[in-house]
């Protein structure tokens, strides 16, 4: 059919959806940039997806469609600060430290502590570690020679994750169960990302050898479906599915058509019905919300098309979406 055929040639270059407890997400297989990716989210949801927790990551993984294997954009980008964080998430380092004198310094991005103080060192040093568990709430020394990296993805594994330290309470703790002569890697690193949404936890899940401290080597962040929802930094202009988070916005969009049907009228009822259906089918194949609701914007005289003499609607003609 002429008429519906140019519809959804039109629709090819649309994007539309319809309308820090858990997040709700929303895998979009559209491939846009970062930036736009970005701009979609902010105007359709809240904003890219922001992720807490290993929680988040199982979650956004599993909500990616089974057949794509790909990376997928999230809420991360290179800022222009670095801040010293916790390797869970929180942002309390202003409440308590325990740095030698002279550190953190520029040596390195991760920390150590050794003779009861703490040290910044390179992260690509192998080290053992301190782990802690929610569940059994203790902290756990692991005597495996790591990177920080490799350290952390094991708490993560075997435990919760690397130690984080709100007190001299919890510092005591770890000095009881580590020997004051052993270098151990802990949970504080210094972190250069933020969220799109400028949310401040530090909770990061890197693959390995990222984030590169090259240049040119990428300022936005995406997810790996096929490597357990490890991250790992892109030029932002890369076109690639992504997620984004928070409720649907409720929104209403008219679009004006201009159609073309020699050989049928346009005000049938089942052929306005027809139109309406390939067009939904045409937005579920592009990734799109499959609970927008499409319907004609009907004239006072109850039409919704206008036929000029050379049978091509007028520009009165009008689909509403809500």
């Amino acid at each position: 059919m002429e008429g519906s055929l140019f519809v959804l040639l039109l629709l090819s270059g649309l994007f539309w959806s319809s309308s820090a407890l858990s997040r709700p997400y929303h895998y979009i297989n559209v491939r846009m940039s970062w930036p736009e990716a970005q701009s979609y989210c902010r105007e359709r949801f809240t904003d890219l997806a922001t992720v807490d927790s290993m929680d988040d990551v199982n979650r956004l993984v599993n909500i990616v469609d089974a057949g794509y294997s790909g990376s997928v954009w999230i809420g991360l980008k290179r800022g222009t600060q670095k801040r010293w964080g916790w390797s869970n998430g929180d942002d309390t380092l202003a409440q308590y430290s325990e740095w030698n004198e002279g550190h953190p310094n520029s040596e390195g991005e991760c920390s150590y502590f050794a003779f009861g103080v703490w040290y910044s060192y390179p992260c690509s040093s192998l080290l053992h570690s301190v782990c802690y568990s929610v569940e059994s709430a203790e902290y756990i020394r692991v005597q495996k020679w790591k990177n920080w990296t490799d350290a952390q993805s094991y708490c993560r594994q075997h435990h919760t994750d690397l130690a984080t330290i709100h007190n001299s309470e919890e510092w005591n703790l770890i000095k009881s169960v580590i020997p004051s002569n052993s270098w151990v890697w802990f949970g504080l690193f210094l972190d250069s990302w933020e969220w799109s949404d400028k949310w401040s936890r530090f909770f990061r899940h890197w693959a390995a050898g990222q984030p590169s401290q090259s240049s040119g080597s990428g300022d936005c962040v995406g997810m790996s479906t096929a490597d357990s929802g490890k991250w790992a930094q892109y030029s932002c202009d890369l076109q690639q599915p992504f997620i984004c988070y928070g409720d649907k916005l409720n929104r209403k969009q008219i679009v004006r058509l201009k159609l073309s049907c020699k050989e049928c009228t346009l005000n049938d009822p089942s052929l306005q019905t027809s139109i309406l259906h390939e067009i939904s089918e045409k937005l579920k194949s592009m990734g799109l919300e499959s609970e927008s609701k499409l319907s004609w914007r009907k004239r006072e005289d109850e039409k919704v098309f206008d036929q000029e003499s050379n049978y091509m609607a007028n520009s009165n003609n009008e689909c509403k979406k809500q």
